[in-house]
């Protein structure tokens, strides 16, 4: 495995770089203080995640999101940042970064976010990011054109029960597992359920679920506060 971290403070991406390396011994890491420094990384192929922060000095961490997703979609992103801004997540999603993590998240956290975007299982948010997009959802309609959550009184118990799965990040395998189900029935329910919720992926019915009330609140970061750099 190997994994690519971005970001311009060379303590974060050591300390990052450790934490890595601790929850995956066989990983090989490498770093990149820019984004120059990071289209090279890519260019020389084998990256399996990014690891990239969203504001550094020479250019917006967004703006490579989107130049490495055209260049190399197959390789998740994640996207890391101080700061939980709506408009940040949403355009992160919308470029089709596999998850936005605050910097206060755990090294369980962060572990837990590379696994779920390695398997393809979806995107990772922090708690207080989702919460934020709710928020911004209940206050009026997104601006970024996404469609508003549904009532659910039309789902199943079954669909009720993978839609709490799915909230927990939990890949469609996880979830035939834990329901003891196959996988394509997982995903012939899942699609009754965007069509139920009015949505199109599973970020969107994720947020559509917690802000309805269905499933436990995401755990995939500390909500209290910790020191940053006060930076992106």
């Amino acid at each position: 495995m190997k994994i690519l971290i971005v970001d311009d403070h060379a303590l974060v991406r050591r300390g990052m770089g450790h934490v890595v390396r601790e929850c995956f011994p066989e990983a090989e890491v490498v770093e990149a203080a820019d984004v120059a420094e990071a289209l090279e990384a890519m260019n020389a192929g084998g990256i399996d995640v990014a690891l990239v922060d969203v504001r550094m000095p020479d250019a917006d961490g967004l703006d490579l999101l989107h130049e490495m997703k055209q260049r190399w979609p197959e390789v998740p992103v994640i996207m890391l940042s101080s700061f939980d801004h709506t408009h940040y997540v949403r355009r992160a999603l919308a470029e089709g970064a596999a998850g936005y993590m605050l910097k206060d998240a755990t090294p369980e956290d962060l572990e837990q976010a590379i696994r779920v975007a390695m398997s393809g299982g979806g995107n990772v948010l922090s708690p207080r990011v989702i919460q934020n997009l709710f928020e911004a959802t209940e206050e009026g309609p997104a601006d970024d054109g996404g469609p508003a959550p549904r009532a659910h009184g039309t789902l199943t118990q079954r669909e009720t029960d993978i839609l709490c799965l799915l909230v927990e990040g939990r890949s469609n395998r996880d979830i035939s597992r834990a329901l003891f189900l196959s996988e394509k029935t997982v995903k012939a329910h899942l699609a009754a359920i965007f069509r139920k919720l009015g949505v199109t992926n599973r970020t969107q019915a994720a947020m559509a679920a917690v802000a309805m009330g269905i499933g436990p609140r995401p755990t995939l970061a500390d909500e209290g506060p910790r020191a940053n750099d006060g930076r992106g």
